[in-house]
């Protein structure tokens, strides 16, 4: 299974109770820009004093739709800084630290936003001796949209106490910007000199950095370029400014939130890229360079560049295996593409000692539960993360939608920093369905050599099922498989295969507005039995998606799965604003509703039957986008957005 490249933290989980002290500073703030094109909001922070210490300082981000307005259509870029950094009398230091790109919010309008909400987390522990006492905070959303839209914020500060992998002992700003990406680019990004403290023993260059802007060859944002950071003169670090979005954590959203783009995505932290200098000589004298790939004359927009020099002491640990983030099972945002599941749990680890880590024991299991014990072996350096499978058994009972995960015997021996070691996560059933037979159901879309999938048992690690690649466009495919009772299954899906030559667009999912060359394909598992959908998976995904469930012993043959709707619209986009629906839903009497892109209702009919097809006309009203949704009587709601064109 592919892995979030973002790291995820529980911060909560960290320490033991009264060890992690949580500063809320942005409480359900109200943002928008009112057309202004920057609105930088302040909030004064009370941070722990100078004399605590402090092993992790993690910052948690919240985004949902406002409690008066509509959600934002736009994404844009909103830095987070240390407007002052001691006090109302302080100098102003300005300083980012975080930087977020805005979602594509035209999707959650009227009821639609009412229960969307989404959350990451950021490591800003390089910037933990600037967070002490009174200190001022600086969310500058940017854009040029109407007062009518904006989001609802909350930042949240986790300060852990205990010993730091390393001691900071100075930070200096080298770059602060947007760097017009042209000829002269080298000239605005010229090499700087920082000498380091009688104390500095390491070194790392720590660097934000988005492309915004284009021109007729769409660069910055749009245009994959290299980056080069020299060191006294000498690449050290080589690095293409690309970033995939179709696997986004927020997905699917309006815009064209799935292109890749210059090392952001719609949605989503930019994250850092941290570069290090080991075992540099106290009180020296070096220079830091950062340099684009050469472009022609013209304008290529801009570079938006932060980047710092942060010196350390040494390693505070020899042996220090830390565990980071539980992937799987979560409830985290950031970890929805992964969750839930019903096997092979997913963590990070990392090694905080100066030793190389090779070996670790990975205590994992439900409190009150059996613990199992999964042996990892590896050669973690430094700073060194990996991202562990634990590919054996779970013992999930007693089910308490608690996850636990304990590090021991780092190297064989004794952890000299074990407040790291230890962490749990909270986590939703994945489902239950009581069949051992269940079918693939597939129509194929124009472009169908883009896709492929796989079933797999996931408590044996078999694939039970796999189609590496689909010839013909436009087309219905079904595949049966046969699960037994008690096992844990994944089902994952891909739209990442070649393209048509015509239209070279992939990971763009079944069917996307921004795309209609490539039409519309659908795909659901169904019960072989009666084919009544187990679940009708989204068409908006992205580049691929994993869905695992378990399989119990099968019931009655008339059960109806009272969670699953099916709704296929064609054609989407429509020339004329005609739809057909072709519908299977478990209760009878359920209501169709078609609602503007403003949240006006503006169609309804009532379905009389559990299967069938029906026709909507738009002809009359004004081309676009629109809502078309079906509630039950037991309130199960699907919904799909058409575009009328």
């Amino acid at each position: 299974m592919a892995i979030v490249a973002l790291l995820l933290f529980s911060a909560k989980g960290f320490a033991a109770p009264g060890d992690t002290t949580v500063v809320h500073v942005f409480q359900n703030q109200e943002i928008v820009t009112a057309g202004s094109g920057s609105n930088p909001y302040h909030k004064w922070g009370e941070f722990p004093a100078p004399s605590v210490n402090y092993s992790k300082v993690i910052m948690y981000l919240t985004f949902q739709c406002p409690d008066v307005m509509d959600c934002a259509e736009w994404d844009y870029l909103d830095p987070i800084s240390i407007a002052r950094p001691a006090g109302v009398n302080s100098t102003p230091l300005n300083w980012e630290f975080a930087r977020f790109i805005t979602p594509y919010g035209n999707s959650w309008i009227g009821t639609a936003g009412d229960n969307f909400k989404h959350g990451w987390y950021y490591d800003v522990t390089d910037f933990s001796t600037l967070f002490h006492d009174s200190v001022e905070i600086e969310y500058n959303h940017t854009g040029f949209e109407t007062n009518t839209r904006g989001w609802k914020i909350n930042i949240y500060f986790y300060f852990i106490e205990g010993t730091p992998e390393r001691d900071i002992k100075n930070i200096t700003r080298v770059y602060s910007g947007g760097y017009g990406y042209n000829s002269n680019i080298e000239t605005q990004l010229s090499a700087q000199t920082v000498t380091y403290g009688a104390a500095t023993t390491e070194a790392r260059m720590k660097i934000i950095q988005s492309g915004h802007g284009m021109n007729d060859q769409n660069c910055s944002e749009f245009c994959p370029k290299q980056r080069y950071v020299k060191y006294d003169g000498n690449t050290v670090n080589q690095r293409l400014m690309w970033r995939e979005c179709g696997f986004n954590s927020l997905f699917p959203q309006g815009g064209t939130w799935l292109y890749d783009r210059g090392n952001w995505c719609p949605g989503a932290s930019v994250n850092y890229d941290n570069i290090e200098f080991p075992g540099v000589a106290p009180s020296s004298t070096h220079t830091f360079d950062l340099d684009m790939e050469a472009v022609g004359t013209g304008n290529f927009g801009n570079q938006a560049i932060t980047a710092y020099v942060i010196e350390y002491g040494a390693p505070n640990f020899t042996t220090d295996a830390s565990l980071e983030a539980i992937l799987s099972p979560s409830i985290e945002y950031e970890a929805t593409r992964m969750n839930p599941i019903c096997g092979d749990p997913v963590i990070v680890i990392k090694n905080s000692g100066s030793a190389p880590l090779t070996s670790l024991n990975i205590v994992y299991g439900v409190p009150g539960g059996v613990q199992s014990t999964y042996q990892w072996t590896g050669n973690l350096p430094f700073l060194g993360v990996d991202t562990v499978t634990i590919s054996q058994a779970v013992n999930w009972a007693p089910n308490s939608n608690v996850f636990q995960v304990s590090l021991q015997s780092p190297n064989g021996g004794t952890d000299q920093n074990d407040h790291n070691n230890f962490n749990t996560s909270a986590f939703t059933s994945p489902p239950v369905y009581n069949s051992t037979s269940a079918y693939i159901e597939f129509k194929t879309n124009a472009a169908p050599g883009e896709n492929h999938y796989k079933v797999t048992d996931v408590s044996t690690g078999t694939i039970i099922l796999s189609k590496p690649s689909f010839a013909t466009a436009n087309t219905v495919y079904r595949d049966t498989f046969n699960m037994i009772a008690g096992h844990c299954y994944e089902f994952a899906f891909f739209d990442d295969g070649p393209p048509p030559s015509t239209n070279p667009l992939n990971n763009d999912g079944l069917n996307w507005w921004a795309n209609p060359d490539d039409g519309s394909g659908y795909v659901m598992m169904k019960r072989t039995v009666n084919g009544l959908p187990f679940k009708v998976f989204g068409t908006d995904f992205g580049s691929k998606f994993y869905y695992q469930f378990q399989c119990l012993f099968p019931l009655d043959i008339n059960e109806v799965q009272q969670d699953m709707i099916s709704m296929i619209v064609s054609p989407n986009p429509s020339p004329d604003g005609s739809f057909n629906i072709d519908y299977t839903i478990p209760e009878k009497n359920a209501r169709l509703e078609v609602y503007n892109m403003v949240g006006m209702k503006v169609y309804s009919e009532t379905l009389k039957n559990n299967v069938g097809q029906t026709s909507v006309s738009l002809s009359e009203l004004p081309k676009g986008v629109y809502i078309i949704k079906v509630v039950t009587p037991g309130n199960l709601v699907h919904t799909e957005r058409v575009i009328s064109r």
